[in-house]
């Protein structure tokens, strides 16, 4: 991939450090920016422990992949848009197939014009199977009438291309497409207990995949080195991409994005398009600003915090744009490299104060019997800048490591899901620690500790974790 200074492509690399401060102001983990303009990447950014190679749960920017495989099959003549998903999958159909079902369409799920008005199967169901739940879930409307989000209209999708070829979705696509423009051959999509391919949902990538992917569309499907070249090599068929990066179906009233949506993508501001995922995993392209720009983020939990982001492109990006060269900026350009070489995820910030840190160092406490099954928790501050928090359930101890005003890696118990965890006393009797998960899961484990005096612990948790981590909800009570 081409790589340019911000300037050469008409930004100002004080611009990018504003974008940058102003995300750290507003307290935004991110994991990843990584923008290109004119086809030149211009900033690359990961914050710590994500690296240029981590793998990064990117949610349902699946979906978008799901639709350029189903594109593939279109264009070779395998499938129909107007084809009825029933034909495909006549050992899933009720008795009795309801009128609105059999109607229905690929192009009617592409658009998420489903006849359901939800995602039809239970994300934590290991006995339900997900594909067989879309066709027998009864239908609430007429398909080809309403947006409707619905991932279990896209995990069928995936279900269809895999069916029909024989092969893992991103298999199939590497095969054909991503490996020619150096898409990672160690991405994959994680399978859903019936061994399909979560194409709506389980994408792990790099953010440099999401780059490259981004420049191919951008550029009408020619290859992202190619980028702007007429004769460039044409990798993607550009006549499903013209359908399915077009305005297709209004979002209105069914979203809280109300841009418009195509085959699976979104619709954006300017005549955009991207590919959004959960949490602020977003790949948006703007073809009158000739710009990609990719996050990888944690907005879970926090309100608007997608759209916090999006202001801040706006403002401090797009709002400072020039069409032509801008005068090189040595000494902007250095305080943005440095500032890049010193990201990290966000850190809780050590206050300094008193606290009970020496009164509970150590003190087992027992809770009082709760639906869980915890039974006893305690803090053990191994010094200052590190300290564990273990607990006990039915199933043994287990420890997460922390840090005072840094963060520490381990493993999450059980789950056995990588995280960083960080902690300070936000009151001399208050213990607040963080878990930021970095693994499959993307979310955050919140937990804070207020002791008393007289020797009991009240600990609250909250989880951002969708379908997961449902112990680490709640209030609970112990005592010395």
């Amino acid at each position: 991939m081409k790589i340019s200074t911000p300037e050469a492509q008409g930004i100002s690399s004080r611009s990018l450090l504003r974008f940058i401060d102003k995300l750290e102001e507003q307290k935004i983990p991110v994991h990843s920016v990584l923008i290109a303009r004119h086809g030149h990447l211009v900033l690359e950014a990961y914050y710590k422990p994500y690296e240029k190679d981590t793998l990064h749960r990117m949610f349902s920017q699946t979906k978008s992949y799901t639709s350029l495989a189903i594109g593939l099959l279109a264009s070779q003549g395998r499938l129909s848009l107007q084809d009825k998903i029933c034909d495909y999958f006549p050992e899933y159909l009720p008795g009795k197939v309801h009128p609105w079902m059999n109607e229905m369409t690929i192009e009617d799920m592409l658009k998420m014009e489903t006849c359901h008005n939800m995602t039809t199967y239970n994300k934590t169901s290991t006995t339900e199977n997900w594909v067989r739940s879309f066709f027998q879930t009864i239908p609430t409307h007429r398909p080809g009438t309403v947006f409707m989000y619905d991932t279990s209209a896209s995990h069928t999708l995936c279900a269809l291309a895999e069916k029909l070829t024989g092969q893992r979705l991103l298999d199939f696509l590497k095969d054909r497409v991503l490996r020619q423009i150096g898409f990672s051959e160690e991405s994959y999509i994680m399978p859903d207990p019936f061994g399909v391919s979560m194409g709506g949902t389980g994408l792990m990538a790099k953010p440099m995949d999401m780059m490259r992917v981004g420049l191919m569309l951008l550029n009408g499907g020619k290859h992202p080195d190619d980028y702007g070249q007429p004769d460039g090599r044409q990798v993607y068929p550009k006549e499903y991409l013209d359908c399915a990066l077009a305005f297709q179906t209004p979002t209105i009233m069914s979203s809280t994005r109300d841009w418009g949506y195509g085959y699976q993508f979104w619709k954006m501001p300017d005549d955009g398009f991207a590919m959004l995922g959960m949490g602020s995993q977003d790949t948006l392209c703007f073809p009158k600003r000739d710009m990609v720009i990719i996050m990888t983020s944690d907005t879970q939990g926090i309100p608007n915090g997608g759209d916090m982001i999006l202001n801040n492109i706006r403002t401090e990006i797009f709002e400072q744009l020039s069409d032509d060269v801008l005068p090189e900026d040595a000494g902007a350009q250095k305080e943005l490299k440095d500032r890049l070489a010193d990201l990290t995820l966000p850190v809780l910030k050590e206050r300094g104060e008193e606290n009970f840190r020496e009164t509970v160092n150590g003190k087992s406490y027992f809770f009082y019997p709760n639906k869980d099954g915890f039974k006893r928790l305690r803090v053990i501050f191994e010094n200052e800048r590190r300290g564990i928090l273990e607990y006990e359930n039915e199933r043994g101890i287990h420890q997460i490591f922390f840090g005072m005003g840094r963060n520490v890696s381990c493993l999450f118990p059980e789950y056995r899901q990588l995280c960083v965890s960080s902690a300070s006393w936000c009151d001399r009797d208050t213990l607040y620690i963080c878990s930021q998960l970095t693994d499959e899961s993307v979310a955050a484990i919140h937990f804070k500790l207020i002791f008393s005096g007289d020797g009991t612990l009240t600990l609250l948790m909250r989880k951002t974790e969708e379908t997961k981590f449902n112990e680490f909800q709640g209030v609970l009570t112990a005592s010395l």
